[in-house]
């Protein structure tokens, strides 16, 4: 199986980058979604006009700055700085910036290294940093001076920021508004643009009964597709791992992992009835295409598929790399016939994958 052909199912190459097609066109009612880098920025706007900006980190899994705004009057907003736990300023053309205790808070997950994210939720506050780094040229995460061997994630380009900020308040109809990130005005909050609506996925789940034959069906289902098979690599051995499902009290999900790969498999699924294995068929997914601004069938069948019996929701992950850490995951739930889409995450940049923005999110379901 080849895992590194068509990695990024839907959402794909061609991401749109804020022309007109992105305002006009439209997806289940939602506008088009789009993610666009300026130099060293990346701006991630989803269908429900959430936003997420970021630092371009193209060589290690850090994003050091994470800025993310919901839509709307009362849309929530956070900047986030990924720093050593005891640090409380940083510095704009070697300016210090204060973080104040008061403002700021510690994240309580460390990363690889063991720094933390110190962030702040007040939007006076961010406002107030953007307006300091607005025309500084960078950012520095450590005291200065910068010693060589600590330049690399020390310091970051603030080339492209204000750009990406620009894009982000059109987008959630902040422009000249006293919400606005970049070029505060004088509009009234009431005026932001509500929450973009469309069509909704609403499902209420109940956990079905277990399956009292789950590894007999997994394999009669198996033996009774033997046309859709895993293809291993050249000179590799074909091997699958088998797992049912309960999706209702009639139909069951199986899912069969092709020959994993060093730190991912594709998998075939099928839903069949619990009494027929006969009579399954192959689970057809949809997923984000910006460039066709459209819900579009996956081409190959998802990579590192697991399905969660608590929550009823089936999900896929694809890494491009393991050092690099950029990639995708969606999440579908089942609607008693079919799976629909209920979110997606999209990076192509460098970044640990619970920072992965998102680029599709159906109201009351979770984004990460």
């Amino acid at each position: 199986m080849q895992f590194t052909k068509n990695l990024f199912f839907g959402v794909a190459l061609a991401l749109l980058s804020g022309n007109a097609l992105a305002a006009e066109a439209k997806i289940l009612g939602y506008p088009v979604p789009v993610q666009k880098d300026f130099k060293g920025w990346q701006v991630t706007c989803n269908n429900l006009n959430t936003c997420q900006l970021n630092n371009y980190a193209d060589r290690f899994s850090y994003l050091y700055v994470i800025l993310k705004r919901d839509a709307g009057v009362s849309g929530k907003v956070s900047l986030s700085l990924l720093l050593k736990p005891d640090q409380h300023v940083v510095y704009l053309d070697g300016a210090p910036f204060p973080l104040d205790a008061a403002d700021w808070q510690v994240d309580s997950e460390p990363d690889s290294d063991g720094k933390f994210y110190r962030y702040t939720t007040r939007l006076e506050v961010i406002q107030r940093f953007i307006q300091a780094a607005r025309n500084a040229q960078q950012l520095t995460l450590v005291e200065p001076p910068v010693v060589q061997d600590e330049a690399d994630g020390a310091v970051v380009s603030l080339s492209g920021l204000s750009a990406a900020l620009l894009l982000a308040d059109e987008r959630q109809g902040r422009l000249k508004n006293r919400s606005a990130l970049l070029n505060i005005g004088e509009g009234d909050v009431s005026q932001v643009p509500p929450v973009p609506t469309g069509q909704r996925v609403d499902i209420t789940y109940h956990q079905p009964e277990p399956l009292s034959n789950g590894d007999a069906l997994a394999a009669a289902v198996s033996k009774a597709h033997q046309s859709v098979l895993c293809e291993p690599d050249e000179g590799e051995k074909s091997s699958e791992k088998l797992e049912a499902f309960p999706l209702s009290g009639k139909l069951a999900l199986v899912m069969r992992e092709c020959s994993p790969g060093a730190y991912q498999g594709a998998s075939d699924l099928f839903i069949t009835p619990r009494s027929n294995p006969q009579a399954a068929k192959p689970v057809k997914l949809l997923a984000l295409s910006i460039s066709n601004a459209a819900l579009v069938e996956m081409e190959e069948g998802p990579m590192n598929a697991d399905y969660d019996p608590q929550t009823g929701l089936l999900s896929h992950t694809v890494y491009v790399g393991s050092v690099c850490g950029s990639g995708e995951r969606a999440k579908w739930a089942f609607d008693g016939k079919a799976f629909q889409l209920v979110s997606e995450q999209f990076s192509n940049v460098c970044g640990q994958s619970k920072y992965w923005p998102s680029v599709w999110a159906m109201p009351g379901y979770p984004t990460e």
